[in-house]
C-alpha cells in the first residue's frame, strides 16, 4: 500500500520540506513541497554558534514545513539537519528544542551519510550504472563515485555556495583573482583527496540547488523539447560561458536575471565555479541534471537496499504515472506493449534497442491522453510524456516516445522541435516504429472485454500473420497499407474465434 512520508532538511542556505507517497516498489510522488531562506552558513556568532535570530527562524520554518506535511496527510515526517547544523557548536541544542517545541527528532547527519542520501536521491531517477554524482549545498560539496548503481566512496568539502563567496568573493561583482583563487582551492583539495577521473562509459550526475539554478538558466536559453531539469545534460562549455555572465554582474543585477532562484543570486556564482572545476577535474563534459537528492535519499535509504536498475526505475515510474488516470487500464495497456514488441520484432528483427523501448512506454501510456482528451488522446498522452516526472529517462527516450505517439495518430507530421534530441534517428525509423504503434493501438481497441488471450504474431516469407480476437468487420486495408510502405513487407490479420 503506498505510504505518505514527509522529509524536513534543515540545510545551509534554505529549508525545505517534500511530501511523498511512496509505492511498493520504490516509486515516489511528489505531493507537495516548499522551501523558506535559513541562511544558517551566515548565522554563525564569532564562537561558532548559532544566533537567536537562526535559532528562532529555523523554530519558524519547521513548523510551517509541519503544517505542510499534515495538511496533505503524512503520517510519518522525518528531519535532518546537514553542514551548518553539524558544524555549529549549539547545532545539536537546536535539534534538542526543535523535538522538544514539536515532538519530532532531527537527525543531523555526517558528512558521508549526507553524500549517501544525495546519492540516492539523484542517482534513483537518472539513466546511469557507475560514475560520480555531485551535490552542492549552501555549506559543503558532496562527491560519491558509485559502481553499478551502488555508492563506493564518498568524500565531503567545505565547499558550499554560501560558504565559498563568503570566503573568496568579496567583491562585488567579483574580481577574477578572487575567482582564480576559489577554483584553486576546489582543485588543490580535489587532488589532495584523491577524487579519481571518469572511467569510460561513466557520467557526472549533479543534484543540489546550485546544479539546478544553473540548468535553469541554460534550458531557457536552448530551443529544446523537453522542458524539465531532471535529467537534462548541461554541457561544461555552456557552464562557463554562464560562469563568465553571471561573475561580470552586480548582485543586484544577478538577482534581477530571469532564472535565477529567489535567494541564490549571493551564491550562484561560487556554486558555479566549484562545479566546474569539479568537471574539469574529473573529466566530465557534461553534468547530467537530477531533480531529486537528499530528501528523496532520506526515503529511499528506509525503502530500498539498493537502487534498481534505470529500466526497472523506468517501467516502475510509467506504472506509476499511468495510474493516476482514470482512463487507463492496466491489462490493457500491458497487452498493447507486448503485442506492440511482438509487432517490431517480426517486422524489424535487431531493430533499434531505443526505438523498441520507446515503443513499450508509448503503448503504456497512449490511454493516460484519453483521461485529459479522447479526442486528441495521442497528442495529449505526448504532452505528458515530455512533461510528467517520470524516473530513469534520459531526455532522448522521453522525446522519442512522444515523437512515436504523435507519429502514430499524424504520420508525417513535423518533428522539428524534437531535432535536438532525435537527430540520429531517421525519420523512416520513427515513422516505422509510430506505424507499429498504431497497428497494436487499433487491435487493443478491438480486443474483446474480459478476453485475456493474446495476440500470436509470426514472420515468413515476406509476411507478418497476426492472430488476434478482432473483429471480422474491421477494415484495416490503410494499416496495412501503411505498414507495407514502412517495412515492405506484408501484413495480413487474422480474426481469432
Amino acid at each position: 500500500m503506498p505510504r505518505r512520508l514527509a522529509v524536513i532538511d534543515i540545510g545551509s542556505n534554505s529549508g525545505r520540506v517534500v511530501v511523498l507517497e511512496a509505492g511498493d516498489d520504490g516509486a515516489l510522488d511528489v505531493v507537495d513541497e516548499m522551501r523558506a531562506p535559513l541562511r544558517l552558513s551566515r548565522a554563525l556568532d564569532f564562537e561558532g554558534r548559532l544566533t537567536a535570530a537562526a535559532f528562532e527562524t529555523v523554530i519558524s520554518s519547521v513548523g510551517d514545513f509541519l503544517a505542510v506535511a499534515r495538511g496533505q496527510g503524512a503520517d510519518e515526517i522525518r528531519a535532518v539537519g546537514t553542514s551548518a547544523m553539524r558544524e555549529a557548536r549549539n547545532g545539536g541544542v537546536l535539534a534538542e528544542l526543535v523535538r522538544q517545541r514539536f515532538g519530532i527528532p532531527v537527525a543531523i547527519v555526517d558528512g558521508p551519510t549526507e553524500a549517501r542520501y544525495g546519492f540516492a536521491g539523484a542517482v534513483y531517477g537518472i539513466d546511469a550504472s557507475d560514475g560520480l554524482c555531485v551535490d552542492i549545498g549552501g555549506g559543503s560539496l558532496q562527491i560519491t563515485r558509485f559502481v553499478d548503481r551502488q555508492p563506493e566512496q564518498m568524500w565531503t568539502f567545505p565547499f558550499g555556495g554560501l560558504r565559498l563567496t563568503d570566503r573568496f568573493l568579496v567583491s562585488d561583482p567579483p574580481k577574477t583573482a578572487e575567482l582564480r583563487q576559489l577554483r584553486r582551492e576546489v582543485r588543490s583539495a580535489l587532488r589532495a583527496a584523491g577524487v579519481p577521473s571518469l572511467r569510460a562509459g561513466e557520467i557526472l550526475v549533479g543534484t543540489g540547488g546550485t546544479v539546478r539554478n544553473l540548468a535553469k538558466l541554460d534550458l531557457r536559453r536552448r530551443v529544446y523539447p523537453v522542458h524539465r531539469l531532471h535529467g537534462y545534460g548541461l554541457p561544461r562549455i555552456r557552464l562557463r560561458r554562464a560562469i563568465g555572465t553571471l561573475a561580470d554582474l552586480t548582485l543586484v543585477q544577478r538577482a534581477a536575471m530571469p532564472g535565477v532562484t529567489s535567494g541564490r543570486a549571493d551564491s550562484l556564482v561560487a556554486g558555479a565555479s566549484a562545479l566546474d572545476v569539479v568537471m574539469g577535474w574529473v573529466g566530465a563534459d557534461v553534468v547530467t541534471v537530477s531533480g531529486q537528492g537528499l530528501r528523496e535519499g532520506v526515503v529511499r535509504g528506509s525503502l530500498l537496499d539498493r537502487l534498481p536498475p534505470a529500466d526497472v526505475v523506468r517501467r516502475s515510474s510509467v506504472r506509476a504515472l499511468c495510474g493516476r488516470f482514470s482512463r487507463w487500464s492496466e491489462p490493457h495497456a500491458r497487452r498493447r506493449a507486448r503485442t506492440a514488441l511482438a509487432l517490431f520484432d517480426a517486422l524489424a528483427p535487431g531493430g533499434d534497442p531505443v526505438l523498441r523501448e520507446a515503443l513499450e512506454h508509448a503503448a503504456q501510456v497512449i490511454d493516460v491522453g484519453a483521461t485529459i482528451d479522447v479526442y486528441n488522446r495521442h497528442e495529449r498522452s505526448a504532452q505528458v510524456v515530455l512533461e510528467s516526472d517520470l524516473q530513469g529517462f534520459p531526455h532522448r527516450l522521453l522525446a522519442v516516445t512522444s515523437v512515436l505517439l504523435r507519429l502514430a495518430e499524424r504520420p508525417g507530421a513535423s518533428m522539428k522541435a524534437y531535432r535536438p534530441l532525435i537527430d540520429d534517428f531517421s525519420p523512416a525509423s520513427l515513422e516505422a516504429a509510430a506505424t507499429v504503434l498504431a497497428l497494436a493501438d487499433e487491435i487493443e481497441r478491438r480486443w474483446p472485454n474480459g478476453d485475456d488471450r493474446e495476440a500470436v504474431v509470426t514472420a515468413a516469407e515476406g509476411v507478418v500473420h497476426v492472430i488476434a480476437p478482432v473483429s471480422p468487420w474491421w477494415r484495416s486495408e490503410d494499416l496495412v497499407d501503411r505498414t507495407r510502405r514502412a517495412f515492405a513487407t506484408d501484413l495480413l490479420i487474422e480474426g481469432l474465434a
